[in-house]
């Protein structure tokens, strides 16, 4: 099943990379990613690219329901066309996968509402420890109306035991996994 999945993601990426088609980022903080783009994607052809690019370490396997997108991250429904969000069903973690086509033009305030969400969570003090790089690592990116949140990367036992500066960079290696494979869609 995995093999399948994988050359799955690996033939949707093929076809985008052969339509051609660019996008020019106009935006980049730390955090957040802004790209103007001009094409339509699919997210769930996205979202089995990640999950693909992760395998078995992909650890969101809880599906948000609509009235939770809004309780959890504040996503109202008249913001979007379609979303996939996943998270972990055991409060341990906090892995979180959340891919937006937002309506024609809202893709900015739909950023904006995802950013709030990622600033909650970077400042509540009520997180456990271990989650804290993986929080700190977290990204939300936007290419014209699709927005992603990605918090996917977990430290290395190895980095962790270095410290808390070498565990928030190999988070933050983790999570470039994800927001590789998003990135593919839209090149």
């Amino acid at each position: 099943m995995r093999k399948i999945l994988i050359t799955a993601a690996l033939m949707a990426a093929a076809m985008m990379m052969m339509t051609g088609c660019k996008s020019q980022p106009s935006k980049d903080t730390a955090a957040t990613q802004e790209t103007t783009v001009v094409k339509t994607v699919n997210l769930e052809d996205i979202h089995m690219a990640v999950k693909a690019a992760y395998g078995e370490n992909y650890i969101p396997n809880f599906a948000y329901e609509e009235q939770m997108m809004e309780d959890l991250f504040g996503l109202k429904k008249d913001l979007y066309d379609s979303y996939i969000g996943e998270g972990p069903m055991i409060s341990v973690h906090v892995d979180n996968f959340v891919a937006v086509k937002a309506k024609e033009g809202k893709g900015e305030e739909v950023q904006k509402v995802l950013e709030q969400y990622r600033e909650s969570l970077v400042t509540d003090a009520m997180q456990y420890p271990v989650n804290l790089p993986k929080i700190q690592s977290s990204e939300i990116v936007r290419y014209g109306d699709y927005v992603f949140f990605v918090m996917l990367g977990t430290p290395t036992p190895e980095a962790e035991a270095k410290g808390e500066k070498a565990a928030l960079e190999s988070a933050k290696e983790n999570n470039q996994i994800a927001m590789k494979a998003i990135a593919g869609f839209f090149q």
